[in-house]
């Protein structure tokens, strides 16, 4: 549930930065969950290519996928109200788009 949790929280997150890159420490520092449980959310983000890795000038960077319909959909997290979250959520994690 708390991975559930973090996922969520890091889905609104990257929804705030549709387009940016972060490294670990910034993405880290951003939410408020405990480090265990982001490491795991964002492990299973980049497993459901949902977040992708990119490696530049040494670093490992993580941004929001350019997939669409995903893009669009964490994107939109941010607009819209909290009863439509884990409906959205559910589809995102499942690969099924709305």
């Amino acid at each position: 549930f708390s991975a559930d949790l973090c996922s969520l929280e890091l889905l609104i997150f990257f929804g705030r930065h549709p387009h940016a890159r972060f490294n670990s420490t910034a993405v880290l520092h951003a939410l408020t969950t405990k480090r265990f449980d982001t490491n795991a959310a964002l492990k299973i983000l980049v497993d459901k290519k949902v977040v992708v890795v990119n490696f530049e000038n040494g670093l490992l960077l993580y941004s929001l996928t350019k997939q669409e319909p995903t893009h669009s959909l964490v994107a939109k997290l941010v607009s819209i109200d909290q009863s439509q979250w884990q409906t959205i959520i559910e589809h995102i994690l499942n690969g099924q788009g709305i």
